[in-house]
Formats: structure tokens, C-alpha cells, sequence
């Protein structure tokens, strides 16, 4: 795997260890020796403060996991660029994209030195092939984490659409 695919620019700290994984919630359902494995298949880049690490509208067959420091995830309206959430370490960002081979939903910019790991499409397809037990269950997680994701977006919206009627 060409380690500077993703963020040539960057500099490539190679493959996370199992301890710089540790605040990922992605991974609480994972044994240490699953954990060393997916750790194989991903790279890791420290980004400067004011990098946009995802484009909204950009192809996308990656996710990142935020090591270190704090991401902005940001969303076009008519008033600009506002800030949807800050992303703190053990964070995920770009699942959906990974997944469905969409664009990118949002633009994500660090706010701070960021350091984040890196999981391609091809990295995942070669884990569901090398370990398709260990494919499957990240698999399930990931849609785990998303689906929970939605049912926040979702009452939140609900609770809009039911204010504005009122």
C-alpha cells in the first residue's frame, strides 16, 4: 500500500499501534489481537492546524479515525459553512462514504495538530478477504455507529419539525 495515497502532502506515520487506538468507541467490541490486525491495514499523518482532511462533494473510499487533537465538521447552506459538531480522538469521520461510494457529505478542518489513522476501501476489502470474520464485525460496528448517528440526526429533526408547527 502506497503510504501517502490518501495525503501526500502529510507526513506518514506509519501503521497506528493498538494503543493509539484505544479511545476509538469503534473499537471497544475488539480484542487486542483484532485490533493489531485492522492496525495493519491502516496509516496514520499528522495535519497542521487549518488542514481540510475531507471536501464536501469529493469522492470518497476512506474513513478517518482522529488520533490526537479536534476536526471541525463543517456543512454548505446559504449562510455558509456551520460547524455540525467538533470531532474529538476516537472519532470517526467519512464512514459513509467508505460504505456507499458517495461523495462526501461534509468538509472536515482541524483545529488543532491532528493526528488521524487512515482506512481504505481497498484495506477493508482486503481484510474481508485475509479475515472475513474480523471484516464482518467491523462491518457491523461501522453500520452500528452510523445507525446511532441517525437516530441523533433524527430526533433532532423531529424535534425541529415539530417546534416549527406548533
Amino acid at each position: 500500500m502506497n503510504s501517502n495515497i490518501h495525503y501526500p502532502q502529510l507526513q506518514c506515520l506509519g501503521s497506528p499501534s493498538v494503543l493509539s487506538l484505544e479511545h476509538a468507541k469503534l473499537f471497544e467490541a475488539f480484542s487486542s489481537d483484532e485490533v493489531k490486525a485492522l492496525c495493519r491495514h491502516m496509516m496514520c499523518y499528522v495535519a497542521p492546524i487549518d488542514f481540510r482532511l475531507l471536501t464536501e462533494g469529493d469522492e470518497g473510499d476512506f474513513l478517518l479515525l482522529i488520533l490526537t487533537g479536534k476536526v471541525a465538521v463543517l456543512k454548505k447552506n446559504q449562510s455558509g459553512n456551520p460547524r455540525l459538531a467538533v470531532a474529538e480522538p476516537g472519532t470517526t469521520l467519512g464512514e459513509m462514504s467508505l460504505i456507499d461510494g458517495k461523495p462526501r457529505f461534509a468538509s472536515c478542518d482541524t483545529l488543532t495538530q491532528t493526528d488521524f489513522a487512515v482506512l481504505s476501501r481497498a484495506s477493508l476489502n482486503s481484510i474481508f478477504v485475509q479475515m472475513p470474520r474480523l471484516g464482518n464485525k467491523l462491518l457491523l460496528v461501522l453500520l452500528q455507529h452510523m445507525t446511532s448517528r441517525l437516530r441523533v440526526t433524527s430526533l433532532l429533526l423531529s424535534s425541529r419539525i415539530s417546534n416549527s408547527i406548533v
